[in-house]
């Protein structure tokens, strides 16, 4: 009986030794990732697998409403697509992304994102922050055109009249470029790559874009997440859309 008690209190004090250096080593591999050059998190194999395994954790409880289990977004609502490699803002640093997770895209926190929004210009005001004139829907009709252009249809006199309106009075260039092409810098949308954020690019998608206007929010998760939360959560967001290098670490 005695020589029992010895046993399990032996067994007891093992287990808990055992949790302890379990609990030690964590701590020390969540310490390690904030030490770290952020960008080098995915390539360095034990702390890509406590990023990838915190942050996927930490994706399915706050990202996911949002941005869908897999991360594939939703058009309906411009939450962006993060598997595709086509970063509205930025370049899917994950410096980059931590920045976003913990301050947002116009959601109030002085630090976030909030340069541009998209003008609705089928209002008699289309945005509030600078003076700039509405569009007729046969105006936006014709911008609908050229932008429609630019992925291949034809560039008839619709078309014509709609670039004249995006270079000229609409001001689209400001944002998007006289080419189109956007700017990541301020999260506006490249127009040219067949990769939308709101609808599916067809005419009547971009007509409600133009007209209604956007101005999507992310939430500043910086008094939810621990800073080795929004670290995990980026260095996870950013090892969706580089599938090559998941396969380099199997």
């Amino acid at each position: 009986m005695f020589k029992g008690r010895i046993l399990l209190a032996a067994t007891a004090v093992l287990v808990l030794i055992a949790a302890i250096v379990h609990v030690s080593l964590r701590a020390h591999t969540r310490d390690a990732l904030m030490l770290a050059d952020p960008e080098t998190i995915l390539s360095d194999p034990s702390l890509r697998t406590t990023a990838i395994g915190l942050g996927t954790d930490v994706f399915a409880r706050h990202c996911t409403a949002c941005h869908g289990a897999e991360g594939r977004g939703n058009r309906q609502v411009g939450a962006p697509n993060l598997t595709d490699g086509d970063w509205l803002y930025g370049s899917g640093q994950v410096a980059e992304i931590e920045e976003i997770t913990l301050h947002g895209i116009r959601s109030g926190d002085p630090r976030g994102w909030d340069q541009a929004s998209m003008p609705a210009y089928g209002r008699a005001r289309p945005y509030t922050r600078e003076p700039i004139p509405p569009l007729s829907p046969g105006e936006i009709t014709s911008v609908v055109g050229f932008l429609r252009s630019l992925h291949g249809a034809p560039l008839d006199g619709a078309a014509v009249r709609g670039k004249v309106i995006f270079v000229g009075r609409g001001a689209c260039w400001d944002c998007h470029a006289d080419d189109a092409s956007g700017d990541s810098a301020i999260g506006v949308p490249n127009l040219l790559d067949d990769v939308w954020l709101y609808g599916d690019g067809s005419a009547r998608a971009l007509f409600n874009s133009i007209a209604g206007g956007h101005a999507g929010i992310s939430p500043a998760f910086s008094h939810t997440l621990s800073p080795v939360e929004a670290r995990a959560v980026a260095a996870y967001v950013a090892s969706l859309s580089k599938p090559h290098a998941k396969d380099s670490q199997r």
